[in-house]
């Protein structure tokens, strides 16, 4: 096994803060976070993929074949069939509320591993270890947990964060490319909301070497903006909503994908998501015309084209009129002021949407 020297500096360097910690030693680590629990039960949860390719590098005595979990992976099945599967294990089981979940997988993994643990007899413990470099930067930290409903992207869910979130770089030998740059584009989103010299040193990363040395201080400052961000407003009622931009566009990209059976990275939503509210920024607040640009022809190139057409335009709308979070009649976007710099709360009419959803896509 080839050695990862940035690892082992973890030794040696703070990549550790409250409730998220970047693991060298994951058997340690978990020991560590499950003797904080004190729980009287222990259940883990995977996918076939993680059960396979990540389960042999957990060697601690308390996951056996009895506690273990397997459902199915992909954004299709982040649904609340699955949810019951889970629920019905803790009750064969005999969980409770002083038991602990530790969730093992990528996003969808840890969204519906968190949202069935804190709601199985009002709440027991959750810990994530993310196996995905999007679950790693975005979806296993901040403590958002939830499903799809009724053909919406996270349209059920609660705000609740895990006990612990172990991140071990390790795991992303086994991710393919499509799921590697799918996460790639939160850490991106990142830098453009938060840190032009991370934009910057992301936009240098070479995706085709996927260096883990060079890769591990970027994901702990991808982290640490993720978690800033989150520490100030926990409930999403302001500043978290930065962490959005992106999104409005994304999530209804993923939702019309989903009603065709058609897959769509997450990642990849994002990006194009990216480009159409950077465009939007450049129009309502001035983004200069060079850093949208910027933004993107980077997002093309790791990313390619969009693959929607002027055809999905009245699908795509309706799904963003229904996006959670507008406050009114208008459509809520997190724009960039300029990169590094973010502005929430921007309520845009349809029209311009409409508009600018034409000029791409035609």
């Amino acid at each position: 096994m080839r050695k990862y020297k940035s690892l082992y500096l973890l030794k040696q360097t703070p990549y550790n803060i409250e409730g998220v910690r970047l693991s060298p030693d994951i058997d340690t680590d978990l020991k560590l976070a499950l003797s904080k629990v004190h729980a009287d039960k222990i259940f883990f949860l995977f996918d076939e993929n993680t059960f396979k390719y990540c389960k042999p590098l957990i060697g601690i005595p308390e996951i056996n074949k009895s506690n273990c979990l397997i459902i199915s992976s992909g954004e299709e099945n982040k649904n609340l069939d699955q949810v019951r599967l889970v629920w019905d294990f803790f009750e064969e089981k005999g969980a409770g509320r002083n038991s602990v979940l530790v969730n093992v997988g990528g996003g969808m993994l840890t969204d519906l591993g968190g949202f069935a643990a804190c709601t199985f007899k009002r709440g027991m413990s959750f810990i994530n270890i993310p196996t995905t470099l999007l679950a790693m930067v975005d979806a296993s930290v901040g403590g958002k947990t939830g499903i799809n409903y009724n053909g919406l992207k996270n349209e059920i869910g609660i705000i609740k964060q895990p006990n612990e979130v172990l991140i071990h770089a390790p795991f992303l030998k086994s991710l393919d490319q499509e799921n590697f740059i799918s996460g790639f584009a939160e850490m991106l989103k990142a830098g453009l909301i938060k840190d032009v010299i991370l934009w910057n040193k992301l936009v240098d990363y070479n995706l085709n070497e996927r260096s883990l040395d060079k890769l591990v201080p970027l994901i702990w400052k991808s982290v640490l903006i993720k978690k800033g961000i989150v520490d100030i407003d926990p409930e999403e009622k302001l500043d978290r909503r930065a962490l959005n931009f992106g999104h409005t566009f994304a999530h209804a990209f993923e939702s019309l994908s989903l009603s065709r059976k058609d897959h769509l990275h997450h990642g990849y939503a994002v990006a194009y998501g990216m480009i159409f509210e950077s465009l939007i920024s450049q129009q309502v607040l001035n983004l200069k015309v060079e850093e949208t640009r910027r933004i993107d022809q980077v997002l093309r190139e790791i990313y390619g084209s969009i693959p929607f057409t002027v055809n999905d335009i009245n699908q795509l709308t309706t799904f963003m009129k229904s996006d959670k979070k507008n406050d009114n009649s208008s459509i809520n976007i997190t724009m960039l002021e300029t990169i590094g710099k973010y502005r929430v709360n921007n309520y845009v009419d349809e029209e311009l949407i409409v508009d600018i959803l034409k000029n791409v896509l035609a």
